[in-house]
């Protein structure tokens, strides 16, 4: 067989991605020599592949340049490719899906995990973008044609699956009429050639045929669905009565109410978007507010909060006003899709909840032989810590795992499947851990094996584990399943699971690639991946106390650095450090360009910009907020070491004899305060400190103050930190309790939520130390 020549490849492949043959990073190639010439500024021929989500052959393409015709990529010979789709349109599901995931980001929406659904295929099948809590929502955009019957089954089996569903309909589907008939308008979307991409429109069509475009930055997301400017400014006439309006919705930041005494009302009430809820009324505090009586949505199967205990709602929640409300009745209602009770009656952080005790009619609930009970020695399992790799990550992790299990035919402990993500049994809450274990196997699909039956506990036999029922009732299973009947299910699954595996490796050939794809099961290198591999390498830089070149770091997962642009490297520094707040580590400080003096890199002022900072007093400048930010990265991991308590003329700029005192006298004074606040059982501000040593606040600098703390707790007094009983305005956290911990050799470099934790811990030793010290004939023993 002769191999054909370049001659003989007439096909003129106009679209190609960049990065690998794997990546979701589509590029047109403008059709004119002199777009041409601008499209290559700073690439090179050999950055561009026949995408296999293209359902292409994965091999390079070479851009050429023509005057007499239009400029187009090339295969190189010889040629074996079957791909279809080579005209301008052929990415545009590409291009959809990285769009409606940059405008999911710029919402607040983390995370946004795209599928696209037989790619490569004419018009390009579909594009699934899911997002919220747990993927529990989903846009689906249908590209490819369906039948009638395949759209309406299509839809109720995501929407069985899913809280909110918003459809969006490709030019050549021919189901947006349909859409019409059901919804009254149907959300339409297209790309258009601007220059050296293709953008993303939003259309809005109604039954007259009207069609109306505007791209899809100006467009924003409801319960309802994607709303273009037209919904907004013309809503649609239809026989139907028009929706409510949309209701005043305050969204709040995870873990920062908390509630108590909650009692369920007797008739549960549905949420907005029709989803089976219970409704409690409940005393509620937010961080660094009183307390209000308020009512609160959970899930319908959520378990009930006990009245006796202390919750957090670590979900994502909603603040609704109500409106409605009678007098004497609550006048604020928060949706909540979680709360977790925490293990000790009282926080620091909402100081005046106090739960009361179970009475012997509603004793508090025992243990199952299912979880082990909390003991002193290991955190509260119902208090979740971030994940390591961030949730997308941590699934595809877990997928990857229990796909290699499958092939051994074998079983594998949870506590050993988290630890393949970096995390610790302890980090993830049995309610998370049965959510990550749905995602996992979602969507179902018939002849697809349930993956999560093939984990159970460590120490247990070779059996269900015992959460194994509320996987399969999220997966669609009926929720009351028998025992017996989910060992039968257990079995069958994880055989199929066995029978996948052994007809996947048989079936491998070196096309296996494309093949998979097609299929929608490709490993794809996405936007998202990229980030979790650049945060996993930086953080090895950062334990390393290093700085790595951005050529080097995109090197590393085996991409040319000519493939992305400079918008491309600030969005990618800028998702390693998202979400971020003021204070937070930076590990995108830690890159650098090539051949750049020492200093912050010349484009790390945009990747702050894009995360929001702003100067403040601690960062009044680039240089000094990356000084910050290198600092805070380098701290994280480094082993705690006993530091010299030699003073520092920087650490406090505090000229003592124009105060009248001396800090050694300052020292005592505070720390005679923090052991009265102990015995109190309260936290103090810095005005009860300073007015104990004869000061005003504004005579101490944050360093004055944090080197204070350092001499009080030096060494710590009955072995406990009174510098954790010190708060800042609001009853918040002062910012320098980190560094304290560092100067007196503790672990230090702590996320926030465990700096949180340590604090509290610290607290509680603190009121016990010394209210046991109070009962003794002589009292504590103060060092003077």
């Amino acid at each position: 067989m002769v191999s054909p020549t370049s001659e003989e490849d007439t096909r003129k492949v106009q679209t190609a991605v960049i990065g690998q043959a794997e990546s979701d990073w589509p590029v047109f190639l403008p059709y004119d020599h002199d777009d041409f010439d601008r499209f290559m500024r700073g690439r090179t021929r050999d950055d561009f592949y026949c995408g296999v989500l293209l359902g292409g052959c994965g091999k390079k393409l070479t851009p050429k340049r023509y005057t007499e015709k239009k400029c187009h990529f090339a295969h190189r010979p010889p040629v074996h490719c079957r791909r279809t789709e080579t005209g301008e349109a052929s990415a545009d599901h590409l291009y959809i899906g990285q769009a409606l995931r940059r405008w999911l980001l710029r919402q607040g929406y983390e995370d946004p995990e795209v599928t696209y659904l037989d790619p490569g295929s004419v018009h390009g099948g579909a594009v699934e973008v899911r997002f919220g809590q747990g993927g529990s929502r989903l846009i689906r955009v249908q590209l490819a044609r369906l039948s009638l019957r395949e759209w309406r089954e299509t839809r109720e089996r995501l929407a069985d699956r899913h809280t909110h569903v918003h459809w969006a309909y490709g030019p050549y589907c021919g189901l947006s009429h349909s859409e019409v008939d059901a919804a009254g308008h149907a959300i339409r979307i297209s790309c258009r050639t601007e220059g050296e991409t293709r953008e993303v429109y939003v259309g809005t069509q109604y039954s007259d045929n009207s069609l109306a475009w505007s791209a899809l930055t100006e467009c924003r997301l409801s319960n309802e669905g994607i709303i273009t400017p037209r919904l907004d400014a013309e809503p649609p006439a239809s026989s139907t009565p028009p929706p409510a309006p949309t209701p005043v919705v305050f969204p709040l930041a995870p873990g920062t109410i908390a509630f108590t005494a909650a009692t369920e009302l007797p008739a549960p009430r549905p949420d907005p978007d029709g989803t089976a809820v219970r409704l409690y009324e409940a005393d509620l505090q937010p961080l660094g507010s009183a307390v209000v009586r308020a009512r609160i949505t959970l899930p319908h199967d959520h378990p009930t909060p006990p009245p006796h205990q202390l919750h957090v709602i670590y979900s994502s929640a909603h603040l609704l006003p109500l409106t409605e409300a009678a007098p004497s009745e609550p006048a604020w209602l928060i949706r909540a899709d979680g709360a977790s009770p925490l293990p000790q009656q009282t926080d620091s952080r909402w100081p005046d909840l106090r739960p009361t005790s179970p009475s012997p009619e509603s004793p508090a609930p025992a243990l199952t032989t299912a979880e082990p009970a909390l003991t002193t020695a290991e955190p509260a399992a119902s208090t979740p810590h971030p994940l390591p790799l961030g949730e997308a990550e941590t699934i595809r992790v877990f997928r990857s795992r229990l796909d290699l299990v499958a092939r051994a035919r074998g079983l594998i402990n949870w506590e050993t499947l988290v630890g393949h993500a970096g995390a610790a049994p302890g980090d993830i809450t049995p309610e998370e851990r049965v959510r990550l274990l749905i995602a996992v196997d979602h969507p179902r699909a018939d002849g697809k094996p349930v993956l999560s039956a093939l984990v159970k506990p460590a120490l247990a036999p070779d059996a269900p584990a015992p959460y194994f029922a509320e996987v399969l009732a999220g997966l669609g299973w009926k929720a009351d399943l028998t025992e017996a009947k989910v060992a039968e299910i257990w079995e069958r699954e994880r055989r199929t699971a066995y029978a996948f595996a052994e007809s996947a490796s048989t079936r491998q050939q070196p096309s296996a690639r494309v093949s998979e794809a097609n299929g929608g099961t490709a490993h794809v290198l996405s936007e998202a991946r990229l980030v979790a591999r650049f945060r996993e390498h930086l953080e090895l830089v950062a334990k390393g106390h290093g700085i790595i070149k951005w050529s080097t770091l995109l090197k590393k997962q085996h991409i040319s650095p000519s493939t992305l642009s400079d918008k491309d490297r600030v969005r990618l520094l800028a998702a390693v450090d998202r979400s971020y707040v003021p204070g937070r580590r930076m590990l995108s400080a830690l890159v650098k360009a090539d051949g750049q003096t020492p200093g912050p890199a010349p484009f790390f002022s945009d990747v702050l910009t894009e995360l929001g900072w702003k100067p403040d007093a601690a960062t009044p400048t680039v240089e000094a907020a990356w000084r910050a930010a290198v600092d805070r990265a380098y701290a994280r991991g480094t082993q705690a070491a006993p530091v010299a308590r030699t003073a520092h003329a920087e650490e406090d700029r505090v000229r003592w004899g124009k105060l009248g005192t001396t800090k050694a006298a300052v020292v005592v004074a505070v720390r005679r305060a923090l052991i009265d606040a102990a015995r109190r059982q309260v936290c103090v501000g810095w005005h009860t400190l300073a007015a104990a040593a004869g000061l005003k606040p504004t005579d101490l600098t944050d360093r004055a103050r944090e080197a204070i703390l350092v001499s009080v707790d030096s060494p710590p007094t009955y072995g406990v930190l009174l510098s954790s009983l010190v708060v800042a305005s609001e009853h918040t956290p002062v910012p320098y309790f980190d560094a304290i911990l560092k100067r007196l050799g503790r672990p230090h470099g702590l996320r926030p939520i465990e700096l949180g934790q340590v604090r509290k811990t610290e607290q509680a030793r603190a009121f016990a130390a010394y209210s046991a010290a109070a009962d003794t004939p002589d009292g504590p023993k103060e060092r003077t």
